[in-house]
């Protein structure tokens, strides 16, 4: 992490924040060399500032204030931890490593007696767009930035495709068959819904600022559009072209894709690929309108 930091710095790579879960409290853990302050936005400023502009007074909610507290990601030094030294493998790990297969990672702070467990990021919020959002809200909160704009992958297994594989499936679960990652993305699903109501609403009300100030632009690898006449098709998937004779059919098994450390097939990484790179040039004319603001 060190390394990154150096790199960072130098100008020579964008900065790092690996996100992961600590299941001692429930809270975020965000691996990063960053200080606890760089996260630290201060909701109820801009909350009492925007109530005062329509003439009302915020009311005093003390637990409010200490749950909001808790969506704060945490960091290395909070937890008394040197972040340098972790080897960035450590960190990557960590964050994928969800169980009963894999993990949670045991951790050791020098001679202390307590050890913080730490577990898969989206355990906590799968995409990691919180971490930025708090971390650039304080940033235009202390007007060290003008703009923000986050550009999110979201790479992860379409909860649809899930839902459709249990349509087809009879037979009960046991413990050795049971998809323990289906209990996540459930809860996953009722978070983010809230979550966006939650951030465009107090956009719409003034609390956090508007959509030409910052905004989030989210590409999943599930939307990019192929071709009527799949020209477009990877030269791996030729070969299973009496497979995939549709765009629709293309897009089905780019969804179907398990989330693993790496592709089943060239054919489907060639896939994933080629799908990123449609997303990216379909967000183009976006994505530069609003970096070249002025």
């Amino acid at each position: 992490m060190q390394d990154i930091s150096a790199r960072e710095k130098a100008g020579d790579s964008p900065g790092l924040i690996v996100n992961t879960t600590l299941y001692n409290n429930g809270r975020r853990l965000a691996v990063t060399t960053l200080p606890g302050e760089a996260f630290t936005y201060d909701f109820f400023e801009d909350l009492e500032r925007s109530l005062q502009q329509r003439g009302r007074v915020m009311e005093q909610a003390a637990n409010i204030r200490q749950r909001w507290e808790l969506l704060r990601p945490m960091t290395p030094s909070e937890i008394h931890m040197d972040p340098c030294p972790l080897p960035l493998s450590g960190a990557v790990t960590a964050s994928a490593s969800f169980p009963p297969l894999i993990g949670p990672i045991t951790l050791r702070i020098g001679e202390e007696d307590t050890y913080w467990h730490v577990g898969d990021g989206g355990l906590y919020e799968n995409s990691g767009v919180e971490s930025l959002l708090f971390l650039y809200l304080k940033q235009l909160q202390e007007k060290r930035a003008k703009r923000a704009l986050v550009i999110a992958f979201d790479s992860s297994f379409p909860f649809s495709v899930g839902g459709r594989r249990l349509g087809l499936r009879a037979l009960p679960f046991s413990l050795l068959t049971f998809d323990f990652s289906r209990v996540p993305c459930i809860m996953e699903k009722r978070v983010t819904t809230y979550q966006a109501l939650f951030f465009r609403t107090l956009q719409l009300e003034g609390v956090f600022p508007d959509s030409k100030t910052i905004t989030l632009i989210m590409l999943r690898h599930t939307d990019a559009k192929w071709s009527a006449d799949l020209s477009d098709l990877p030269p791996a998937c030729r070969a299973e072209a009496e497979l995939l004779r549709t765009p629709e059919a293309v897009r089905e098994r780019i969804a179907e894709i398990p989330t693993r450390l790496g592709p089943p097939s060239e054919c489907d990484g060639q896939l994933l690929a080629s799908a990123a790179a449609k997303l990216v040039a379909e967000h183009r004319g976006e994505i530069v309108e609003f970096l070249s603001r002025p």
